[in-house]
């Protein structure tokens, strides 16, 4: 991927996904997240062309020994032909030496089955959606902060790269330049949140600050909380979204090659894993 290229795979991806970029901040935080990986990983960005026009699209991001696929999307209308798989292909090569991997995937068929065949292990998630309950909002012990500057935030790495298998500072730092709000407690855990209110990632070192991240986070929706990549290994939460009310769909999987870390307690990002 070139620079020039940046602006119709922002499009492409976009199209892909049925994003609307029809609002100027919108539009601009999409374009942003499409140069992030290309900025910090040029050799792992990929488009896929036809008659010189983009029409694909593939980004990964190598952070110490995790490889993650940040972004593979095509055209519509065209998907199935042959060029995601060629996309992955690519991307594959980039950081094959890692040892782990992380992608989150859709609940489309091409793309899962594509997945695995690259070798990642599928575990099915489930999507919460929906207006929260306050009613059932309980009244939470632990501390929790708003970190609004993203201070220390190098110490979460220990912590990220024991559940993760990769810190995620660069990449809270991008979440909070675009609008997002992050509430962390001491070094014991953080939640992250997107401009919009969806849940951008979670993670802890157990499951009672997990817990209580994740009910603080659904409280500070202003709309319909929004939590999504949740696997059956994290009951905790899943037992908090039904609580709250929320509806709770299977909605894609998450995708793992290796051992990246105890993944648990953890809410993946849709952009980094």
């Amino acid at each position: 991927m070139l620079a020039t290229d940046i602006d119709a795979a922002a499009q492409v991806s976009a199209a892909a996904f049925s994003r609307d970029l029809g609002d100027a901040e919108v539009a601009r935080r999409w374009r942003e997240r499409i140069a992030y990986p290309w900025q910090t990983d040029p050799a792992g960005a990929f488009v896929a062309e036809r008659g010189g026009r983009v029409i694909g699209v593939a980004e990964v991001v190598l952070r110490e020994r995790l490889w993650c696929l940040s972004m593979l999307a095509v055209e519509p209308g065209i998907q199935g032909a042959g060029a995601g798989r060629v996309l992955m292909e690519s991307a594959a090569a980039y950081g094959r030496a890692t040892d782990a991997g992380l992608i989150v995937s859709s609940n489309d068929p091409r793309a899962l089955r594509l997945y695995a065949d690259y070798g990642f292990a599928l575990h099915p998630t489930f999507a919460a959606n929906g207006d929260v309950d306050r009613r059932r909002l309980p009244r939470l012990g632990i501390p929790v902060r708003e970190d609004h500057g993203g201070d220390g935030l190098e110490a979460l790495a220990g912590l990220t790269r024991a559940v993760r298998g990769a810190p995620y500072t660069d990449e809270l730092r991008l979440a909070l330049r675009q609008g997002g709000r992050l509430l962390r407690i001491a070094e014991r855990g953080f939640a992250a949140l997107n401009a919009d209110g969806m849940l951008w990632g979670l993670l802890a070192r157990d499951e009672e600050t997990a817990s209580t991240l994740l009910w603080n986070a659904l409280a500070l929706a202003e709309g319909p909380a929004r939590v999504r990549w949740i696997t059956a290994a994290q009951q905790w939460a899943i037992d908090i979204v039904t609580r709250a009310g929320v509806q709770l769909t299977a909605y894609g999987a998450l995708c793992v090659r290796g051992t990246p870390g105890s993944l648990a307690p953890f809410l993946p990002n849709n952009s980094f894993a």
